[in-house]
């Protein structure tokens, strides 16, 4: 069993204060034997001084990375330093930090070695008592341009195969998120990956909420040529004749305000298909007309773009509120939120920020923050089928 706390500061001068708010959070909250903690923090956090003071002042080990935006308890603001603290006696967690992991290139042999130390400390702790591989893994890879989200799922399909992954990729305030660290017990780093194995008595659960499909607009596709994340054709012309065809772009260029295209993936192609909604966002067109995407493109993948609403957005995370304060014995609840549907919210940024804080403040302990991809296991009945990357979703680990 799992016990957990969420604490905050929004100190972000003064790393003795910063520090001595977030020990007050925790004075009345008694450690067991095995304890981790998961932060997230504004890039400014890291800047200051003060997210390496607070982890200077802790006792266990932690993991997580930068974000814009945050909820714990019945707080919601953006320069704010977030704290989930998870302690058991029969649940073991042990860290782990990657080796730089280079743009556009493969991060399993930048994992192996630390993934592998971690698990070997994890097993030291608890002869016997743990299975050939982690219940769940919690990933904070490095956003990386030319990297798409899914090859970290699959250096983890590789050391651990079949176990849940969930997480966010490190973000920042800046629109170009060229300020975005992963962290890792007071270190930041722009290209290492940070993670948090976790084993024993515990049985994680995962909801996914996305944009509705009544947000769909007429304009649908095939992806005809693609590699990874980058897509060469759609209905066999370049990419970005597509969207000049569709006006919205012009001379190779997105218009100015068409930012972050979401594509709802018709995935039944696949072997793998499970019947959960899959998006991805279009980031940019490159010099060569070719559409660069967050996450990986599927070569004759079906494809719609859709235009959702705030108004929309907003009622997808009340639903998934809804979905988390129905689920029984909730001991910790871990939410990111992708940080576009942050931005869908325009002069009211913390909407959906307040809302959860609103809705989850009196229940068990959680945390909220914003991501720049989101890693969750799709399910089917309840069963974890398997890990994968998102855009525009709002998920939740429940412990």
């Amino acid at each position: 069993m799992i016990k957990s706390v969420s604490v905050y500061t929004y100190e972000l001068d003064d790393p003795a204060m910063a520090v001595a708010e977030i020990q007050k959070g925790l004075e009345n909250f008694a450690l067991l034997e095995h304890t981790v903690g998961i932060v997230m923090c504004d890039p400014e956090y890291v800047e200051s001084d003060v997210y390496a003071a607070v982890c200077a002042s802790l006792s266990f080990p932690i993991a997580g990375a930068t974000t814009m935006t945050q909820a714990a308890g019945a707080e919601a603001g953006s320069l704010i330093l977030t704290l989930m603290v998870l302690t058991s006696s029969d649940v073991f967690f042990e860290t782990g930090y990657t080796e730089p992991i280079e743009n556009g290139s493969c991060a399993l042999e930048p994992t192996r070695a630390s993934y592998k130390a971690a698990w070997d400390r994890l097993r030291k702790k608890a002869p016997g008592a743990v299975e050939d591989n982690p219940n769940l893994v919690f990933v904070f890879p490095p956003l990386l341009s030319e990297n798409a989200g899914d090859i970290y799922i699959d250096v983890f399909e590789a050391l651990c195969p079949g176990t849940p992954l969930f997480g966010t990729l490190a973000v920042s305030e800046s629109i170009e998120f060229d300020n975005c660290h992963t962290l890792y017990n007071g270190e930041a780093s722009l290209d290492r990956m940070a993670f948090i194995l976790v084993a024993g008595n515990v049985s994680p659960r995962f909801l996914i909420g996305t944009i509705h499909e009544k947000n769909k607009t007429a304009y649908t596709g095939e992806i005809t040529k693609s590699k990874g994340n980058i897509v060469h054709k759609i209905n066999e012309v370049k990419t970005s004749e597509y969207f000049e065809r569709i006006g919205l772009a012009k001379s190779g260029v997105l218009d100015k305000g068409v930012q972050f295209v979401p594509f709802l993936m018709d995935m039944r192609r696949r072997q793998d298909y499970d019947g959960v909604p899959v998006l991805r966002a279009l980031i940019a067109l490159d010099k060569d007309g070719n559409g660069v995407c967050r996450g990986n493109m599927y070569q004759n993948s079906m494809f719609h773009i859709m235009s959702p609403c705030a108004e929309d957005i907003l009622s997808s995370s009340a639903d998934m509120v809804e979905k988390i304060k129905a689920v029984p014995d909730k001991q910790a609840v871990i939410v990111f939120s992708c940080i576009v549907r942050r931005m869908f919210f325009g002069i009211t940024p913390l909407a959906e920020a307040e809302m959860v804080a609103r809705e989850l403040k009196d229940g068990a302990p959680y945390m909220l923050a914003y991501a720049g991809g989101e890693i969750c296991p799709t399910t089917s009945s309840g069963n974890t089928v398997t890990n994968r990357f998102h855009n525009y979703t709002i998920i939740a680990c429940i412990l």
